[in-house]
C-alpha cells in the first residue's frame, strides 16, 4: 500500500513538467499563430511559409491555410481547394472559402464547376446563380429553385433578375403566385415591393394591391368599408382581417366598431373569425379594457391556446375573481397537467376562497419543484426551497473523445485567444453533429473551460436541467460579489440579473445595443459615471459589473427598496413600471402575473427564481419567497 502511494506521487510529479511544457508550447504556438495570421494574406512570402511550417500540428492551422487560399484564389489551386473543402465539410472553415470560390467560378462563367461545388449557404445571390446554371443546362430542379426564390416578401438581389425573367417567359409565374407574394410583402415583408407586384396583377385586381399598401401604411383605413367594393370578397376580407388585427392595438373603439360593421357586409369564414377573436381578446386584455372578459370567453373555446389561457387567467386575477380563476383553469385540463403556474393559481384560489386543505394539497405538489412557482408554493408553506441538484456524471473517456475532436480543439483555442465569435461558430457547428450524450459531454467541457454561456445553452437545449451548479455557475464571482457589496445590493440578485441578461456571455451584444454581462446600454453607463464611457469598456467584466450593480442600486432607491419592482425596472425601465402600479394594493404574486409585457413578466419570474437559487449556492438557506407572500404592490411605490 505504502509503495503504491509512493509510485502514484512520483508519477504525478513526473507529469508536472509535461503539463508545464504543454502549456508553454500552447502559449508559444498562439504567439506564432498571431504572427502567421498577419502574413497569411501573402501566402507566397518566405516569412509566411516559415511561420506556417512551425504550426502544422496547431489546432488553428486550418484557418491559416484557409486565409492563404482566399488570398490567392485561382483555378490552378482547384485540387487543393477541393481537398480542403472535403476535409472541413460542415465546419465554419468550409463556408467562407466555398462562398468566395463560388463567386470566383461565377465570375469566370464556369457553370459546371459552380454546380459541382455549390452547397446552400443561405446566400440568396448564390441561390439565384445556382438556379441560373441549372436552367441553362435544362436541369428540372432549376424551375423549383426559381419558384421558391421568387416567393419572397422582399426584393431579391439583382443576380436573380435574369433568372426570374427566363422563368417568367417560360410561363411558370401564375396569378396565384403573384397574390401570394403580394400578401407576403404586405404582411410583415417589404411593402415597397407592392407597387411592382400590382403591375403583375390583371387590371381588375390591381385595386387590391392599393388596398394592401394602404392597410400596411395605416390599418385605420379598413374602418372606411366603402373603399372595399366587394368585387373579390375573399381577398378583400383578407385585407380587412389583416388591418383589424393591427388596428385593435392602436384604437380599440374603432376596431370594435369596424368589425361589427364588416360582418354585415362580408361572410368571414370560421378561421378568420377565430383569428380576429384571439387578437382582439389579447389586445383588450393587455389594456384591461371593459370588453376584455367577453372577448376572452369568445376566444378561449377549448382549443388550448396558451396565450389566450394566460390572458384569461390574468383577467380573472385583475378582477380579484378567484372562482373565475378556478373556472378558467378547469376549462383547459391539458394545460393544467403540465403547467406549474396553473397548479399554483389553483392553490392560491383555494386559499383565497378559504379552503386551506385544498390549497395545501396543490402547494404540496409544487413545493419540491425548482421553479418560480415551486418556490412560491414552498414560501406559502414556509418550507425551504428545493434545488434538486443532480450533477451530470459522464465517462472520462467520452469527455476525452469529444475534447479531442478537431472542432473542439479549434473552439478552445479561439476561446484562449478571446475570439469569442469564431469560437462560438465552431462550437455550434460541432454540437449540431454530436449525439445527445456527446452533446452533454460538450456542455461539461465548456463548463470546465469557463465557457459558462455555452454550457448553459447546451444543457437547456438538451433538456438536462438538473445540473444546478453548471446551469447556475458562480461565474465572475469576485467581480460580482465585490461590486454588489460595494453598491449595497444582494450578491445573489446580481448573479441572477447577469445569468438572465447574458448567461455570463462576456461579449453579449443585443440588437438594441445593450452590452456585456449585465447588458448595459452605453447611455445608462454614462449617466451613472457622469462621463463618457466607451462601448468597449462595457465588454470588460469588472467595469460592466460595477456599472450593472450601481444601476441596480439606483433602481432600488427609485422603487422604494422593492426588489420586485427594481427587477421589472431593470428590464422595462422605471417609467414604464410606474404605469403598471395599481391604485389599490395587490399581492406581489398577482402583480407579477399581471404585468402587461410578456417579456418583463417572464423576466421578473426568472430573476426571482434565479436569485433564490444563487442564495442557496452562496450558502444562504433563506427562502426569499416567504417575504413575497406578504408583499403588497401599489401606486404608493411610484418611483421617486
Amino acid at each position: 500500500m505504502f509503495n503504491s502511494r509512493i509510485l502514484i506521487v512520483l508519477f504525478s510529479l513526473s507529469l508536472v513538467p509535461f503539463v508545464q511544457a504543454t502549456q508553454d508550447n500552447n502559449v508559444q504556438q498562439r504567439e506564432l499563430f498571431l504572427k502567421a495570421e498577419k502574413w497569411s494574406h501573402y501566402p507566397n512570402s518566405q516569412t509566411y511559409k516559415e511561420l506556417a511550417g512551425q504550426l502544422q500540428d496547431y489546432p488553428l492551422y486550418p484557418y491559416l491555410h484557409q486565409h492563404a487560399l482566399l488570398a490567392d484564389l485561382r483555378l490552378s489551386k482547384e485540387t487543393e481547394i477541393s481537398k480542403f473543402l472535403q476535409q472541413h465539410a460542415g465546419t465554419p472553415l468550409d463556408g467562407e472559402l466555398r462562398e468566395k470560390w463560388l463567386y470566383y467560378l461565377n465570375k469566370r462563367g464556369d457553370g459546371d464547376r459552380f454546380i459541382k461545388y455549390y452547397q446552400d449557404l443561405g446566400n440568396t445571390e448564390l441561390q439565384c446563380l445556382n438556379a441560373k446554371y441549372h436552367l441553362a443546362r435544362n436541369k428540372p430542379q432549376g424551375l423549383a429553385l426559381v419558384s421558391e426564390l421568387w416567393l419572397a416578401g422582399k426584393s431579391q438581389p439583382r443576380a436573380c433578375d435574369a433568372v426570374f425573367r427566363a422563368w417568367t417567359a417560360a410561363g411558370h409565374r401564375t396569378d396565384m403566385m403573384v397574390w401570394q407574394r403580394l400578401v407576403l410583402a404586405a404582411d410583415g415583408g417589404d411593402h415597397t415591393l407592392i407597387p411592382y407586384l400590382k403591375s403583375l396583377l390583371d387590371k381588375e385586381q390591381q385595386y387590391l394591391a392599393d388596398l394592401w399598401y394602404k392597410a400596411r401604411r395605416n390599418p385605420a383605413m379598413v374602418s372606411r368599408l366603402s373603399g372595399f367594393p366587394g368585387r373579390f370578397p375573399e381577398k378583400e376580407q383578407q385585407i380587412i382581417s389583416y388591418g383589424l388585427k393591427r388596428l385593435v392595438w392602436r384604437d380599440h373603439a374603432m376596431a370594435l366598431k369596424t368589425w361589427h360593421d364588416a360582418q354585415k357586409r362580408f361572410a368571414f369564414n370560421a378561421g378568420e373569425q377565430h383569428e380576429i377573436a384571439e387578437r382582439f381578446a389579447i389586445a383588450l386584455a393587455v389594456d384591461n379594457h371593459p370588453q376584455a372578459g367577453f372577448w376572452l370567453e369568445k376566444a378561449n373555446n377549448g382549443q388550448n391556446n396558451e396565450d389566450i389561457f394566460r390572458w384569461h387567467l390574468t383577467h380573472a386575477l385583475r378582477q380579484n375573481n378567484w372562482q373565475q380563476v378556478i373556472d378558467v383553469i378547469e376549462l383547459s385540463p391539458q394545460i393544467l397537467e403540465s403547467d406549474y403556474s396553473s397548479r399554483y393559481w389553483l392553490g392560491r384560489s383555494y386559499e383565497s376562497l378559504n379552503a386551506p386543505d385544498r390549497a395545501q394539497h396543490e402547494y404540496d405538489k409544487l413545493s419540491s419543484v425548482r421553479h418560480y412557482y415551486g418556490f412560491l408554493a414552498s414560501g406559502k408553506l414556509a418550507r425551504p426551497a428545493q434545488l434538486a441538484d443532480v450533477p451530470l456524471e459522464l465517462d472520462t473517456a467520452l469527455l476525452a473523445q469529444v475534447a479531442d475532436l478537431p472542432s473542439a480543439k479549434r473552439a478552445k483555442e479561439f476561446l484562449a485567444l478571446e475570439r469569442y465569435v469564431p469560437a462560438r461558430r465552431e462550437w455550434i457547428k460541432l454540437q449540431s453533429k454530436l449525439s445527445h450524450t456527446q452533446g452533454l459531454a460538450a456542455a461539461v467541457l465548456a463548463d470546465r473551460w469557463g465557457w459558462h454561456d455555452q454550457a448553459i445553452f447546451a444543457l437547456s437545449r438538451l433538456g438536462y436541467l438538473d445540473d444546478v451548479k453548471r446551469r447556475f455557475p458562480l461565474a465572475y464571482d469576485t467581480q460580482l460579489q465585490q461590486s454588489a457589496t460595494k453598491n449595497a445590493v444582494d450578491p445573489a440578485w446580481a448573479f441572477a440579473i447577469a445569468r438572465r441578461e447574458s448567461s455570463f456571455m462576456i461579449d453579449a451584444n443585443s440588437g438594441a445595443g445593450a452590452k456585456g454581462l449585465m447588458q448595459l446600454m452605453p447611455g445608462t453607463a454614462q449617466y451613472l459615471a457622469k462621463k463618457k464611457v466607451s462601448a468597449s469598456a462595457l465588454f470588460d467584466a469588472q467595469q460592466n459589473v460595477e456599472f450593472g450593480t450601481r444601476y441596480m442600486r439606483y433602481l432600488l432607491d427609485k422603487m422604494h427598496d422593492n426588489p420586485v419592482l427594481a427587477t421589472a425596472a431593470y428590464n422595462a425601465g422605471w417609467h414604464r413600471v410606474n404605469q403598471w402600479l395599481p391604485d389599490e394594493e395587490v399581492p406581489a404574486d398577482v402583480w407579477v402575473e399581471t404585468i402587461p409585457y410578456k417579456e418583463t413578466r417572464n423576466y421578473v419570474k426568472a430573476v426571482m427564481a434565479y436569485q433564490q437559487i444563487y442564495k442557496q449556492r452562496l450558502g444562504q438557506q433563506q427562502n426569499l419567497f416567504e417575504q413575497l407572500a406578504d408583499m403588497r404592490i401599489s401606486s404608493r411605490m411610484t418611483a421617486k
